[in-house]
Formats: C-alpha cells, sequence, structure tokens
C-alpha cells in the first residue's frame, strides 16, 4: 500500500467510542449520564459502541429521557466483562476503541482504549482506593470525572486522586405553561440506595394540606417493580397526590411547566459524613425543575446545596417543609440561580477539551 493510500485510509477512518455501563435497563442518574456522554461524543463524530446486548433497551431508554442518539452499535461481550474477574480480558478487548468512557462500580477496571475515561457517579468510600491493585491500573485511566464537588471531595480522598468535575447536561425544560395550584417531585421510585424518600413527602403534604386547599401533588418517576409503588399509594389514599410512573420526557416537561414548587427530598436524615453515598449527589431534576421556573425546596446536603445555595429553600424536617412551602406558595421567591453550566452544550464542551 502506498503511502497515498495509507493516508487517505487514516482520514477516513471513523473513530470510536464505547460506552460501559451495565445498567442500561435502569432508569436512574448514572444511566442518563452515560446516555448524553454517548450523544455528546456522537455529535463531536464517533461512532458509538455500548457494552450491551439489547438495542431495543438502549432506544427505549434514550427516547424516555429525551436524547438522541443516530446510530449506536452494540459490543455485548464488555458487559460481560463488567462482571468478570479477568483485567487482562477487559484491556484487551476495549484496545480497538480511541475513547472508553467507563462508568464505576467502585472498582478501578483495567483499559486499554487509546483515551479511558472512568466515571465516579458516586461518592464511594472506604473500597480500599489507594491499594496497589488500583495504582496499577490508575496508569491506564486518562480521566477521572464525577458529577458534583461533592462527589470529588470524596472520590479524590478515598482513591488518592485529583479528578474532575464534568455536571451531567440538563436539557433545560422550554415549554410554556399557566401554573397551576401543584407541587412536584420527580425520583426513582425506589425504596433503596439514596432513596428519594417520597414516603416522607407524602407526609409532608399531608400536614400542609391541613393548611392550605386546592393544592396538589404529583410524584414522578420511573420503577421497576410495583410493591414500593403500592406501599407509596397507601400511604397517599384520601390525599390530592398523582402517581406519574414511568412517564415520557414530554409528558415530564408538561409537569415541570404547569408546576409551582418542587420539593426534592433525597438525602433527608442521612449523616453524609458517614455515609455520603446515600445523599443526592448532583440532582438533575432540581436543575430541570428551576429551568421550568419551579421554585424548589431541597435537602441540603450531597450536590443540592451546590445548585440551590439559598438557606431560605433548603429542609431537614418536614415541619420545615411545610413551613416553608406554605411561604413560597403565599410568597413566591424570585429565583437568582445560574444553571448555564448544567446545559448540554457546555457539557458537551468540556467533554470535547478531555479528548
Amino acid at each position: 500500500m502506498s503511502a497515498n493510500s495509507k493516508e487517505a485510509k487514516k482520514a477516513n477512518k471513523t473513530n470510536k467510542a464505547l460506552i460501559v455501563s451495565p445498567y442500561l435497563d435502569h432508569l436512574g442518574g448514572g444511566e442518563r449520564y452515560m446516555l448524553a456522554a454517548a450523544s455528546a461524543l456522537e455529535a463531536l463524530g464517533y461512532q458509538i459502541y455500548f457494552s450491551w446486548d439489547n438495542l431495543a433497551e438502549i432506544t427505549k431508554l434514550s427516547t424516555m429521557l429525551g436524547i438522541t442518539l443516530k446510530s449506536p452499535l452494540l459490543d455485548p461481550l464488555v458487559k460481560q466483562l463488567y462482571f468478570g474477574s479477568n483485567p487482562i480480558s477487559m484491556y484487551n478487548k476495549t484496545r480497538a476503541y480511541d475513547v472508553v468512557f467507563y462508568l464505576s462500580d467502585g472498582s478501578i477496571p483495567l483499559l486499554g482504549g487509546r483515551k479511558n475515561i472512568l466515571h465516579m457517579q458516586v461518592p464511594f468510600h472506604d473500597v480500599g482506593g489507594r491499594s496497589l491493585k488500583n495504582g496499577f491500573k490508575k496508569l491506564c485511566v486518562h480521566d477521572i470525572v464525577v458529577n458534583s464537588r461533592f462527589t470529588k471531595a470524596v472520590i479524590d480522598q478515598e482513591y488518592g486522586v485529583n479528578s474532575k468535575v464534568l455536571y451531567p447536561p440538563v436539557e433545560m425544560i422550554k415549554k410554556e405553561a399557566t401554573k397551576q395550584q401543584q407541587i412536584l417531585s420527580v425520583g426513582r421510585f425506589e425504596p433503596f440506595l439514596n432513596t428519594k424518600h417520597q414516603d416522607v413527602l407524602i407526609e409532608g403534604f399531608r400536614r400542609l394540606s391541613a393548611q392550605i386547599s386546592g393544592w396538589k401533588l404529583v410524584l414522578a418517576g420511573g420503577t421497576s417493580s410495583d410493591t414500593w409503588l403500592q406501599t407509596l399509594k397507601a400511604k397517599a389514599a384520601g390525599l390530592n397526590i398523582t402517581f406519574a410512573v414511568n412517564v415520557s420526557h414530554t409528558e415530564l416537561s408538561a409537569l415541570y411547566a404547569e408546576s409551582q414548587i418542587y420539593w426534592h427530598a433525597a438525602g433527608y436524615g442521612v449523616d453524609e459524613r458517614k455515609n455520603p453515598e446515600l445523599t443526592e449527589h448532583f440532582g438533575i431534576s432540581t436543575v430541570e425543575a428551576i429551568s421550568a421556573h419551579c421554585i424548589p425546596l431541597v435537602v441540603p446536603y450531597g450536590g443540592q446545596r451546590e445548585i440551590v445555595s439559598s438557606e431560605n429553600l433548603h429542609w431537614q424536617s418536614i415541619d420545615e417543609l411545610v413551613i416553608k412551602s406554605k411561604r413560597e406558595i403565599e410568597t413566591p421567591t424570585q429565583l437568582d440561580v445560574n444553571i448555564d453550566k448544567y446545559s448540554t452544550v457546555e457539557f458537551k464542551n468540556n467533554l470535547a477539551n478531555l479528548l
């Protein structure tokens, strides 16, 4: 082959990016982050591969989240290696990729891509992050990215690294609608890990309803099990509470647009120094709510206080939630929160700077 032919072949080469996450059948912040990274890399000219074995599930999840993916492909073998204990096989299998974007479960993989980016979605701690084995594997990781300054502080201490904050991209809610007497909360209906504590919000609305009239609470989110959802519905019996389960991105945008107040309860009752993983590590839904001109009332732990810094909008007890919600209903706060740094454009630009 001539030198000119080699150059032509190189010029026509499509760069390949591999997205590695074992939870792409699960609607959560980590999955949303990884799909958004895939979309951004695709926009930057990469052919996207997912370490997955079912393209329909990828398509369904991206559609539900309103994330654009044009022509993703699959690499199912890497999914199997994620749960295996053969780092050499993982290294060899990922050598074919120009970029590997890998969601960590707390461990550090041995990656062989030209550019390896490890995403720490959770503030892992007490996992032996500075072990000799991890020290060796870190040599193959070019960047560790996290979703908030809060997560960064925990990760840097645990692993002895200098991670980079790459805030999750948030598609701002632009839909216009007449505001209703409505409070909205968005989060998975699951009673474990960093649970969204819908049971606490139901009790809060019970107390608030005794002081106001005509208001409704909407609890929206995805679920893969009906057990906890049925428990919540039983607690909400007799109250003006609606459950919006597994709604589309369009339907959720409409709920944001018509709601006046946004409640977020992740981190409620948690000691974030002892259990940082039980807080809200960032809080995409809070940014979405603010973009739709909802007044956010949040538990000020984890990444939430990076988004909402005003103590007037923080709550740590049900009584405080009720008092501050009633105040916002009567005299709404004029929000002064800069959310431009969480835009999809900012995310893509910051990701491009890593490549």
